[in-house]
């Protein structure tokens, strides 16, 4: 009697991760469309919850113990897909594509893009060491496209940057680019503790920033990514002696 040996079989879960980041990309893909048919609101949101979704594909991927390698190179992709492509292209056409500096802001999206793969490339790396840490090296790609963004927070609060702050926005671009490269310690999730004690006022702090965020979505994020700006030399000045590995 012969027998028909089956082919392994994998349980749905186990590719769930990889579906999530899929998905982002077809988000970032989508917020590009919605860009150029001048739907700036729904881009914007779009590119936020490809941030999101960046987020949680990592954590459901530990949670499930799907880790893989074409899981890592993909979800790689897709950080550059979203991060490093449609953001600076959303930040172009809305906001360069029809000033007077068109020119100087396809330059700075350029820019922007060739630092996000840098980044990206260069955490790849950092992967195959034995040394890992809990901070980030340079800002990481999902908070550099978040930071790239504010101008077109400030056109949804009412700021007509195109016309009178166009050379502002495109400076604040490339300077948030060479952010993503830059070498010194950058905070990160992972890395903040805070005494138990503190466990319900830090609770009543983020369910008021997410309140926050959904009423006042814009203002919100500005204030976060000032503040976010602000904690940058603060934090690379208080871990200046501690050696650092990118994540």
């Amino acid at each position: 009697m012969t027998t028909i040996n089956s082919s392994p079989r994998e349980p749905f879960s186990k590719m769930l991760p990889n579906i999530v980041t899929i998905f982002g990309i077809c988000v970032g893909l989508t917020a590009v469309k919605m860009a150029l048919q001048d739907n700036i609101g729904v881009a914007l949101y779009l590119l936020v919850f490809a941030m999101i979704l960046d987020a949680v594909d990592g954590g459901l991927a530990r949670a499930l113990r799907s880790e893989s390698k074409i899981g890592a190179e993909l979800d790689t992709l897709a950080d550059f897909f979203n991060f490093g492509i449609a953001t600076p292209l959303v930040i172009y056409f809305t906001i360069f594509a029809n000033s007077s500096a068109s020119r100087f802001g396809w330059i700075s999206v350029m820019i922007f893009s060739v630092c996000c793969a840098l980044r990206l490339a260069r955490f790849n790396v950092s992967q195959s060491g034995e040394v890992k840490s809990i901070n980030f090296v340079g800002v990481p790609a999902p908070a550099l496209a978040c930071l790239g963004l504010s101008p077109l927070f400030l056109v949804m609060a009412g700021v007509n940057v195109a016309e009178y702050y166009a050379v502002p926005a495109i400076i604040f671009v490339v300077v948030c680019a060479g952010l993503a490269v830059a070498t010194f310690p950058t905070i990160s999730l992972k890395g903040i503790t805070f005494p138990a004690s503190l466990r319900l006022p830090v609770i009543l702090l983020v369910v008021i920033f997410l309140v926050c965020l959904i009423v006042f979505p814009w203002y919100t994020l500005l204030v976060a990514n000032g503040v976010y700006l602000l904690m940058i030399p603060i934090f690379a000045y208080a871990n200046r002696s501690k050696p650092a590995a990118d994540a």
